[in-house]
Formats: C-alpha cells, sequence, structure tokens
C-alpha cells in the first residue's frame, strides 16, 4: 500500500497430506530465493491448530517448528503461524480463553513473526459470530503485546463467493463489517477474492473488502493449491494469471497457497514475485536445484486441465521419465503417481 508492493507469502494451509519436515526445511531456503518475505505454517492435517488445538505438540513436533523458525530467521524469511481454534467462538468461556491464551504463548515461544486466527471452514451461523471472533482477536492482540509480532485473522466468511453460506450456514447480516469494526488496525484480514479459489483477481474485485478493512487486506490467493476435490487430481506448474500488480493498491499482503507438493509448486509461486516485480536472479538456479526443469514442467502442464487417466500415452511416459530422477521434483511426482495424494474429504469447497 501507499506505494509500496505488498508482503509476499506462501500458505502451507492445505488439507490432506503436508510437506515432509525435510521438505519444509528445504522450502525456508528456497522461498527467500524466490523473493518471497513470508511463509504461514497452517496447515489442516495439523491436529494440534485445529480440532485439537488444545493439545501442545509432541516434543518432536515442537522441535521441528523451532527448528524451522530459527531457519526462516536465518535465512531472512518472516516465519508466521496460523491456529485455527475449531468453534470457539461457540463457547468463548473462562476455560476455553485459558486454553487459548496458552496455546498462542505456545505459539509465540515457537520464534515466530506472525500469528493468524483462522475461523475458516467452520459453521458461522450464529448471529453473535462478528462480535465473538473479535473478542477472541483483542484477547490474542492483548496477550501478544503491541510488539513486533504480526497478526492477521481468517473471517469465516472470507469471501462473496456463496459456496461458503451453502456449506456453512448463511453468513450473518453486514459480517465483515462488523468483524472488522471491532478490530484494531494491527489486524490484516485474509479475503480470497470473489471465489475461494477465484479464478481471476481484479482491483474491482476487492475495492469494498479492501475499504471495510481500511486497506488492511490480505489476498489468501487459492493458486496452485490442489487440496479440493475438484483441484486433487491435477498438478499446476503455470505462472499465475489472472492478476496484476495493480492489487497493491487493495492488499497489504498477498500470499499463495501452494500444493501438496512444494517442490512442483516453485514455478507457480516464483510467479509471485514476479508479478510485483520482485523475482530474484537466483530463482532459475532454486527450480533447478530442486529438479523442476523445462521437463518436468512441461510433463506436468497438461495436468493443469487434465487428469492422469485423461493422459495420451506419450504423456503418461513423459510423466514417468521425469519422476525416475533422483530429485526432489520427482519423488514429489512418483508419490503423486503411486496415489499418495488422496483427497480429504475434510475439504469442503473447491
Amino acid at each position: 500500500m501507499n506505494g509500496e508492493r505488498p508482503l509476499l507469502g506462501v500458505l502451507e494451509g492445505f488439507y490432506g497430506k503436508p510437506w515432509s519436515p525435510a521438505s519444509r526445511l528445504r522450502m525456508t531456503d528456497c522461498l527467500p530465493a524466490l523473493g518471497i518475505d513470508a511463509y504461514l505454517y497452517a496447515p489442516k492435517a495439523d491436529s494440534n491448530l485445529r480440532k485439537g488445538w488444545r493439545a501442545s505438540w509432541p516434543k518432536h513436533e515442537r522441535d521441528h517448528l523451532e527448528l524451522v523458525a530459527a531457519r526462516s530467521a536465518k535465512n531472512e524469511l518472516a516465519f508466521h503461524l496460523g491456529l485455527s481454534p475449531f468453534e470457539l467462538y461457540r463457547d468463548y468461556n473462562r476455560v476455553a480463553r485459558a486454553a487459548l491464551q496458552t496455546k498462542v504463548g505456545e505459539i509465540v515461544d515457537l520464534g515466530v513473526t506472525g500469528v493468524a486466527l483462522l475461523f475458516d471452514d467452520m459453521p458461522g451461523d450464529l448471529d453473535s459470530l462478528a462480535a465473538r471472533q473479535a473478542e477472541i482477536c483483542g484477547d490474542v492482540r492483548h496477550w501478544v503485546g503491541a510488539g513486533d509480532l504480526e497478526l492477521r485473522v481468517c473471517p469465516t466468511y472470507y469471501s462473496d463467493d456463496p459456496i461458503l453460506d451453502e456449506i456453512f450456514g448463511h453468513r450473518p447480516n453486514d459480517y465483515l463489517n462488523a468483524l472488522y469494526a471491532d478490530l484494531d488496525d494491527g489486524y490484516e484480514v485474509f479475503w480470497t477474492g470473489p471465489e475461494v479459489c477465484s479464478r481471476t483477481v481484479t482491483p474491482g474485485d476487492l475495492v469494498d473488502a479492501s475499504r471495510v478493512c481500511r486497506g488492511n487486506l490480505a489476498l489468501w490467493d487459492n493458486y496452485p493449491v490442489n487440496d479440493s476435490r475438484a483441484r486433487s487430481p491435477h498438478i499446476y506448474v503455470g505462472p499465475l494469471e489472472g492478476r496484476s500488480a495493480a492489487l497493491d493498491g487493495f492488499v497489504s499482503s498477498h500470499w499463495c497457497n501452494a500444493m501438496n507438493q512444494p517442490a512442483l509448486s516453485l514455478p507457480a509461486l516464483a510467479s509471485l514475485p514476479a508479478l510485483y516485480g520482485a523475482l530474484r536472479d537466483s530463482w532459475a538456479k532454486v527450480l533447478q536445484e530442486a529438479g523442476v526443469d523445462e521437463g518436468v514442467i512441461a510433463a506436468c502442464e497438461p495436468l493443469a486441465t487434465g487428469t492422469l487417466d485423461s493422459l495420451g500415452a506419450g504423456e503418461r511416459a513423459k510423466l514417468e521419465s521425469v519422476a525416475s530422477r533422483d530429485t526432489m521434483a520427482s519423488s514429489e511426482l512418483r508419490d503423486w503417481l503411486a496415489g499418495a495424494y488422496e483427497f480429504d474429504p475434510e475439504c469442503l469447497t473447491c
């Protein structure tokens, strides 16, 4: 905003198989070398962030997250963590509030640079929804203080897409206005655009939400994510389309939700800094070291619109050939061909 490009981030915010610990650490090296500023860890499969959020992480998982935070800091990549306290707003009593304070303390102690409260993909048919969620956000702001920690919130209704009302109940009247009216300007609000998985996002699509949030709008771009029923049969290696740098006048940050396959996500993720003229000269080397060359991209391109069963024999042979290599990207492709990335029915949208 104000003539500056938005902060550029990558989300590990999908359903299904999360990134492996080794791949996650590798990505903390890759992302800043592309020109990405921040990484948000919020996989839906981490039960300690969602339905089991009250429980502490097992020691080995906590140790890993601390290592990710330290590695990110070394690489000058901001490490954020997203907490989805499932339906906490339905009964935000004294006991729940104490549990949340404990959890937030555990998150801050990891060494994160940002916290996101994610109320997405939860029932929202509650008249007091905005007020309760704002209360929760206010408590978190109080607990973390007024320091440098960045705060974001994903509303239950994070797009004008009517599919959210169909699945999670009709949104309360004036929901986004009511929510932001009770937030301080220290919170950015996640918004996916005109659809949950928006094919295009124009300034006109964001003008109303940006106005309501006083410019503190974080675009949660559901590309190239492939976790939904419609998108899980596909791999997306092409660049972002239907977006322009003109979005910088309406968003303060722009986040791309990566695929379950981190290395194969890199070509698409590189198009985010490219969109804003921030792509670093090291980007080609990053893709090369991950095993994402022209052959891999060409072999995967038909999977953007077609499924594995729809490919011809020649296209299938190209996929199997590049999958046989000893690289991070080829390993992901082998797993994908073997059916290791199955659709998670917990994912209800897109």
